[in-house]
């Protein structure tokens, strides 16, 4: 739908201002100029077909506009779900990453404790088979 719109509002702008252009070009024609009547009913014809276009160019941007509020508007209401997922994605992500590095952790306390028992052990043995 949004689509549309833009597509058709741009289309619009393009037409009348495309149909101003021509209606601007002076008419080189003398069979129109040499009759005052024929030249005003021209100018009339020209002048009011330039202010439609116009007023059409002018509701074209204006349905620009509106359709720029209501590409807003639902990106700021459908855009929760979206950052609902990366929220609960981004925890996700996190959890798994403190749990890998608890368990590192408490792998590596683990290893550390062996080490300082055998270490004791070692010492206190050392120590003791010298002193006896």
């Amino acid at each position: 739908e949004f689509k549309k719109r833009l597509r058709d509002n741009i289309k619009s702008l393009n037409d009348n201002f495309t149909h101003i252009i021509q209606a601007a070009k002076v008419n080189t024609d003398d069979n129109a100029f040499k009759n005052q009547t024929g030249k005003m009913t021209e100018f009339y014809t020209t002048k009011n077909e330039m202010a439609v276009r116009a007023q059409l160019m002018v509701r074209a941007s204006d349905e620009l506009l509106k359709l720029t509020t209501d590409l807003k508007e639902f990106l700021i209401l459908h855009d929760f779900h979206f950052l609902t997922h990366n929220i609960k994605q981004a925890e996700a992500q996190c959890e798994e990453t403190f749990r890998q590095q608890s368990h590192m952790h408490n792998s590596l306390d683990s290893d550390v404790n062996n080490l300082l028992q055998d270490l004791e052990t070692e010492i206190g043995e050392n120590f003791f088979l010298r002193h006896a």
